[in-house]
């Protein structure tokens, strides 16, 4: 699968999958936001996803970017700082 998308359209899939905003990205691949927009839309429909989340979603779950994680809630297993996202408490 992984011969069907293009090198910009991966690298746009990954930065999506870091949680980069469509200008985030373009800025990083320095190309429009229009561009971006256009990559990721497209690594969406080569994917058969409903949407961006899904497209990433669906990025792991072929392992085109790499093994699917394990759990559902990965972010609630790391410690956070007292103020930071979560208030430093314990989740789960």
């Amino acid at each position: 699968m992984k011969d069907l998308f293009t090198e910009h359209e991966l690298a746009a899939l990954r930065l999506l999958a870091q949680g980069r905003t469509q200008v985030e990205i373009a800025q990083l691949l320095r190309i429009r936001p229009e561009t971006a927009g256009r990559l990721l839309n497209r690594a969406r429909i080569l994917l058969r996803a409903r949407t961006l989340p899904h497209t990433v979603a669906r990025g792991y779950e072929t392992g085109l970017l790499g093994p699917a994680p394990h759990g559902a809630g990965r972010e609630e297993h790391q410690s956070s700082e007292p103020g930071g996202p979560g208030g430093g408490q314990a989740v789960g």
